[in-house]
């Protein structure tokens, strides 16, 4: 009785604690959750030029208002780490096809098609949305990435900040967030600098006020008097957010002075795109084809809404290599080389032109590139295989080029929105300077471009004058045969040694394909950097009158026109400062040859080296055909690989969804087999004899037997369940506080006696039990997860009193509140007085 006076003001001061630890927790909760949501949505920030549509934002609250009431219910009914998770994954389902995949959504609810798409994009879309042109908007399901890592973001957040001991670390789940939207966002850095310097700035005023306010209550609870809020909380936030905010000021600053002078490296600018150009046949060296018999006047596309004189443009090349123009430098380097999927539309934002809106119906035309008009902006496809082409859609916003994985058919139909730069006049071109695009450099080029270009240019004073000089020379001097029916004989291909024939011959002939070709290498000589385009025009750019055989069938401005394949053209683009990407019609008027003996020799010297040419034989045209072979009939799967292959989503969905329940599960189970496993192999035969031990009581808890902490192991056995319980309790005390030393053998019995009596515990019980005891977390939460049993003991307020009629030897006695185990007794130095015959 003489200590329940002393045991008074210690009890007060604890409930006391406990009261003022109730009234804070609301407190905690909702300015911990509130500003979590502040830092959610800051991070969220990153993730806006991925989308840039309003489905993000609904996927984005919904996630965070799904992943908060998941991280309450888990706080207020104290549930664990593993069900928590449960809960998120049910969510995960439930809200994951409405928010992520609206597409595939009954309205509210899930379908069995959004559901594997929703699983299965948990795990590849991240690699999908990197070869996706910005912004992605909801296409297909390309919102589940950041879906998923924002509900798990704030799981983890919330979670964090209402049961946490250090709240502030509830910031390192939105940091993550921000700088998974950073990595799969696009190359230029747009706002990333200034929000990155906006979330550090509040995860640190956050920490630094969580950190004084909880200096503030220790010591509040330590003096036992209330610290003054402004002078331990506020004034101390209050400098730390004017250091924080001073050095984003300096730090943004330096970085508008300095910017990087590297290219910023994310997830898109390394990933290996699904469509290679370079794989791809150079629709140039097919361009006589279109002009043989038969091909020359078939239909190759049906075309409404064309301006007058318009082209459609088949695919745009600047790499040259002395044997032909194509798509895309050898390694890949330039931006030409880079083709992504369209989910929505191309941001043409900074093209000066017109816009248009074209319908394109294909007919006889067969290749890979897909013809666009002008610009592309957003294109629409049409009829049966709409779906499939928009899936196999890739586009080039370097190029303005366009590509269908599988190749364009007959049945491909489309319309397109496009925008029609402005072009300069003959006037405007003659003051324009060289541009400063990356294309690749050209190889293998023949000398007598630059001699021409000499030549051509001598009277010429600035770079626009040369190139305008040059072009008029080429269309004023050249004459123009396809080498077909009763045209003057003129060679195919754009090599260097067809170049070379072109420029040095008595009489220069050849075709667009020559003449294109000849023109973009001598804009290159004089600086400009330049590219040709192949593509469709009515009439060629043969400047033939509408009432000449072969002509184009068209209609007036914004009418249908057919194209044919006599309508088959290359032009030559030029990058100027002042206007960006220029196009010019380098082809001469359609006119009669003169003989070749009436002329004088052109005065060219010709090279001493000269590019090695293709065999000498005469290709016959008729052998010259578009790349289309493969691409018209694809193979059909046999009918057991279509049914394993709708089959197979279904499967991985499954797996997936049963992998990521029975998770938690197995990681219960592994942590409980490493803890046996170090318990049996301890370093000395008492140490495994209480391992022993430890493992039987255990298994009791997990079995539901109620064990109180202070119990001694007698006390543990009565009126547990099984057999040889009793035995194991007098053994581990004999061999821990007798006399003598433990052998090994008597650490074995003692292992194997706790197998048989751990074995007993599933008599008499279900499958259903003996599960549910098997995972059970009581044993990990009343021994600590790495089996490491806490002390039961209940800390004493600073400055109480000891009660009268105890010492340090009566913590050791059952109900003192100390662990009965072998370090209490090594530290009490004698035997315990509960412990069971020797």
């Amino acid at each position: 009785m003489s200590a329940a006076p002393p045991l008074e003001g210690p009890t007060r001061g604890r409930r006391a604690t406990r009261r003022a630890a109730r009234r804070r927790a609301p407190v905690r909760s909702v300015g911990g959750t509130l500003v979590v949501w502040l830092l959610l949505a800051v991070a969220s920030t990153a993730w806006w030029p991925v989308h840039r549509d309003g489905s993000m934002v609904t996927a984005g609250v919904t996630a965070v208002v799904a992943g908060t009431a998941v991280a309450l219910t888990g706080a207020l009914g104290r549930l664990s780490a593993a069900v928590v998770g449960v809960l998120t994954v049910a969510v995960f389902t439930v809200t994951g096809v409405p928010a992520a995949v609206p597409g595939e959504s009954a309205g509210l609810l899930p379908t069995g098609p959004g559901l594997v798409d929703l699983f299965a994009g948990v795990a590849l879309d991240w690699k999908r949305l990197v070869t996706v042109s910005l912004p992605v908007g909801s296409y297909e399901s390309l919102l589940v990435p950041y879906f998923v890592a924002t509900l798990v973001a704030t799981v983890t957040a919330v979670t964090v900040a209402v049961r946490a001991s250090r709240p502030e670390t509830a910031s390192i789940p939105a940091l993550v967030l921000f700088a998974a939207g950073v990595v799969v966002g696009p190359s230029r850095l747009d706002l990333s600098v200034a929000t990155a310097v906006v979330l550090g700035g509040i995860a640190l005023v956050w920490a630094l006020t969580v950190r004084h306010a909880r200096r503030a209550v220790a010591v509040a609870t330590t003096v036992g008097a209330r610290v003054p809020v402004w002078r331990s909380v506020a004034r101390p936030a209050l400098v730390g957010t004017g250091t924080v905010l001073a050095a984003a000021v300096v730090a943004t600053g330096l970085g508008s002075v300095a910017p990087p002078t590297v290219g910023r490296s994310v997830a898109r600018t390394d990933v290996v795109r699904p469509f290679d150009p370079r794989d791809e046949v150079s629709p140039l060296s097919a361009f006589r084809s279109y002009e043989e018999p038969g091909a020359a006047d078939a239909p190759q596309l049906r075309v409404t809404g064309l301006p007058q004189g318009g082209f459609v443009r088949i695919a745009t090349l600047d790499t040259y290599d002395g044997v032909v123009f194509r798509v895309g430098g050898d390694d890949g380097s330039s931006a030409s080389g880079t083709f992504e999927r369209v989910p929505t539309t191309v941001d043409v934002g900074d093209v000066r032109g017109s816009d248009v809106r074209v319908g394109v119906d294909v007919a006889a035309y067969r290749g890979v590139w897909l013809p666009t008009v002008g610009d592309l902006e957003s294109v629409t496809f049409r009829g049966a295989d709409a779906e499939q082409d928009r899936r196999s859609f890739f586009y080039d916003r370097a190029t303005s080029t366009g590509a269908v994985v599988g190749g364009v058919g007959t049945d491909t139909r489309y319309d397109l929105e496009a925008v029609l730069p402005d072009q300069p006049d003959d006037e405007q071109l003659a003051s324009a300077r060289p541009g400063t695009a990356d294309v690749p450099s050209p190889t293998g080029v023949p000398d007598a471009v630059r001699e021409r270009v000499e030549s051509t240019t001598a009277d010429a004073r600035t770079p626009g004058e040369e190139l305008v000089a040059a072009v008029r020379w080429l269309t004023s001097t050249g004459y123009v045969s396809h080498g077909v029916g009763d045209d003057r004989a003129s060679r195919s291909g754009h090599g260097a040694d067809r170049i070379q024939e072109l420029l040095t011959a008595p009489v220069m002939i050849g075709d667009q394909e020559q003449y294109a070709v000849a023109a973009a290498l001598m804009a290159r000589q004089i600086g400009f950097p330049s590219r040709v385009v192949m593509g469709f025009t009515p009439g060629g750019d043969v400047r033939r009158s509408s009432s000449e055989p072969g002509s184009a069938a068209a209609g007036p401005s914004g009418g249908a026109t057919t194209l044919r394949g006599s309508d088959v053209t290359a032009r030559v683009e030029v990058d100027t400062a002042q206007w960006g990407w220029v196009t010019l019609d380098p082809n001469p008027v359609l006119r009669e040859i003169p003989d070749e003996q009436d002329q004088t020799p052109q005065p060219v010297t010709r090279p001493e080296t000269v590019v090695p040419p293709p065999p000498v034989e005469q290709q016959d045209q008729d052998q010259q055909a578009p790349p289309q072979s493969d691409r018209e009939t694809p193979p059909v799967p046999p009918l057991w690989l279509q049914v394993l292959l709708a089959a197979l989503p279904w499967v991985l969905a499954t797996l997936g969804f049963l992998a990521l329940v029975l998770l938690p599960f197995a990681v219960v189970l592994l942590r409980k087999r490493l803890r046996r496993r170090r318990r049996r192999r301890a370093p000395t035969p008492r140490a495994r004899v209480t391992g022993a031990w430890e493992e039987y009581r255990d298994a009791l808890v997990d079995r539901g037997h109620e064990v109180p902490g202070a119990a001694t192991r007698r006390e543990v056995v009565a009126g547990a369940p099984g057999r040889g319980g009793a035995g194991l309790a007098a053994l581990a005390d004999r061999s821990v506080f007798g006399p003598g030393a433990v052998d090994a053998a008597t650490a074995d019995r003692m292992w194997s006696a706790t197998d048989e009596a751990i074995a007993s515990l599933a008599d008499d019980r279900t499958r259903r039990q003996r599960w549910r005891a098997a995972v059970s977390l009581r044993s990990l939460r009343s021994a600590g997860w790495w089996g490491r049993r806490r002390p039961a003991t209940r800390r004493r307020p600073s400055g109480a009193v000891r009660p009268s009629g105890t010492d340090r030897h009566d913590q050791g006695r059952p109900g003192a509140g100390d662990y009965d185990g072998p370090e209490a007794g090594e530290r009490r130095g004698r035997p315990s007085e509960d412990r069971g015959e020797p």
